[in-house]
């Protein structure tokens, strides 16, 4: 009978140690979405449609875009894998992709227009070097 209520006494406190371990984690993935948040909505004031001109920028956005988009999805991975902690797992599934979906239209949209930038950049260079092979 001692036993048992050791037995009982223990695994209270394993559940509760997992119970703050996925609080713990909970919080991180919240200030980690609200970072990524944030440096989102920066760099879509900072790129707005048709804003994107030069190469150059066209390297920095896609390189940035791309970032974002790992760090959203890592995110999005770290939130599922919580979600299966909890009891109401496909209420917390879909919050988590109506979040990602919120962000990811807006890193790819600056990521193909920063693409687009760069090949019109290497159609009008191609043209260019067609019009002078020709001059000669």
């Amino acid at each position: 009978m001692k036993f048992l209520s050791y037995l009982f006494i223990s695994s209270l406190l394993l559940t509760g140690i997992s119970a703050a371990h996925a609080d713990t984690v909970a919080d991180q993935g919240k200030v980690e979405f609200a970072s990524i948040a944030q440096l989102v909505q920066d760099m879509d004031g900072r790129y707005p449609v048709n804003s994107i001109q030069t190469n150059e920028v066209a390297d920095a956005v896609i390189a940035e875009s791309e970032a974002l988009q790992r760090r959203l999805q890592t995110w999005y991975q770290a939130a599922e894998r919580h979600c299966y902690d909890i009891f109401f797992v496909n209420d917390c599934l879909q919050d988590i992709k109506v979040q990602r979906r919120r962000y990811l239209p807006t890193l790819q949209r600056m990521s193909i227009e920063a693409k687009a930038v760069q090949r019109q950049i290497r159609v009008i260079e191609k043209d260019r070097e067609q019009a002078r092979k020709q001059v000669d």
